[in-house]
């Protein structure tokens, strides 16, 4: 490559899409960031491939190729568990890695880049490609914080430490530990991932989350609604039982609206009975994108619980258009709040026994009902991170 030259990568991105949320919609934020810098070719999956050319026909003067690697045919029958979801995914690993080999060896390809569903306890066919590789963001290494296992219930604990257990096995693999030595370049989501990586990996790597590139969809600006705000999936993992006892521990005109929807809708309606406060929730229900985006606008503060965050794209959005946000400052979340730019604005509830955290984010919903009215500047500086995985590239392509 020419100083003057973009550089050509080789993207692997299962995980893609302009307009889903969580993954997928992470994904495509590190895919377009690359773009900004890089002339692409992106390995995806077919599962949202229609979603992709949608997009291309909206934008044709794109110069992002988009090149569809099949899943097994069998997958689309066998997707009831996540362990089985990460045996398909290996299985489409392969098919990415022949079809990578075949367009490295007939282009100029300067490096490859493992951008979505990249874990630190998985393998990585970007190291095998002969070309500088740039591996992540990377996670796969928060657990739930032991002290707050009460809230997952008891199916919940059990899968908790099958993933425990299944996640060390795999990240003590041989082709796990090799992709982990090999890569040229290693990006992690948070601190957490680094600790399953072997000991030689664990040094010369960066923090940078994936959520960090994420793109707000256009929405109306709402007024000041004096409200709370939650939006999650609801389902033990997300904490959402803990927003509504902080809730019963905040002044009493505090109100909250819960977005999403989930296995725990009923028992958390339940807790609110129970706890006195029903009047002051409301359940929306999942609702689109753009209207969550708008709830964020008009939100005194917004609210993320969740207990095992690798990234968080609903909350890297919240920091992009929120007042104000509160976070329990463990994994995903933590290292994505702690990338603010404005501390004052943010307020990160560190994990610990049940009724402390409880405790701990109600008196910052207080003090954010408290506090006098400010701006809504971005919390994230979007170009910062763009920044920061360019000199990744960069810093891989000098290793060629």
């Amino acid at each position: 490559m020419a100083d003057n030259q973009r550089p050509s990568l080789l993207v692997i991105a299962y995980a893609c899409s302009p307009v889903r949320g969580s993954e997928y919609g992470a994904g495509w934020g590190v895919v377009t960031a690359l773009a900004e810098f890089a002339d692409l070719t992106v390995l995806i999956g077919n599962r949202y491939f229609e979603e992709i050319r949608d997009w291309e026909q909206d934008n044709p003067d794109s110069t992002i190729k988009f090149v569809e690697v099949p899943d097994p045919a069998v997958g689309n029958y066998m997707r009831w568990h996540r362990i089985v979801e990460f045996i398909l995914y290996l299985l489409w690993q392969r098919r990415a890695r022949r079809v990578g080999r075949d367009i490295v060896d007939s282009s100029e390809i300067d490096a490859a880049a493992h951008a979505t569903f990249a874990a630190a306890w998985l393998p990585t066919p970007a190291t095998t490609l002969g070309v500088p590789s740039i591996w992540g963001p990377v996670g796969g290494g928060v657990t739930t914080p032991r002290p707050l296992w009460k809230l997952l219930g008891l199916a919940g604990v059990f899968q908790e430490l099958l993933d425990l257990i299944a996640v060390r096995l795999v990240a003590m693999l041989p082709a796990s530990r090799r992709s982990a030595n090999r890569a040229t370049e290693r990006l992690l989501q948070n601190e957490e991932s680094r600790r399953l990586l072997p000991a030689a990996a664990r040094i010369d790597n960066r923090i940078l989350n994936h959520a960090l590139f994420s793109v707000v969809p256009e929405s109306a600006k709402e007024e000041d609604g004096r409200f709370a705000l939650w939006v999650s999936p609801m389902e033990s993992r997300k904490g959402p039982h803990l927003v509504i006892q902080a809730l019963a521990r905040t002044s009493s005109d505090v109100t909250l609206k819960m977005v999403g929807d989930g296995p725990q809708r009923k028992s958390l309606e339940e807790l609110a009975v129970r706890l006195g406060i029903s009047d002051r929730i409301t359940f929306t229900g999942w609702v689109e994108r753009t209207d969550a985006v708008k709830l964020m606008r008009g939100a005194t503060t917004v609210i993320f619980t969740g207990l095992r965050e690798e990234g968080g794209l609903a909350l890297a959005e919240a920091m992009l258009t929120a007042r104000r946000l509160i976070v329990l400052d463990h994994g995903g979340a933590a290292s994505i709040a702690r990338s603010t730019t404005d501390q004052e604005r943010v307020i990160r509830v560190p994990p610990g026994a049940l009724d402390a955290v409880a405790s701990g984010f109600a008196a910052a919903i207080d003090q954010h009902f408290e506090a006098p009215p400010v701006d809504d500047r971005p919390l994230l500086d979007r170009r910062a991170a763009v920044a920061e995985l360019e000199d990744a590239v960069l810093t891989a392509l000098q290793q060629r």
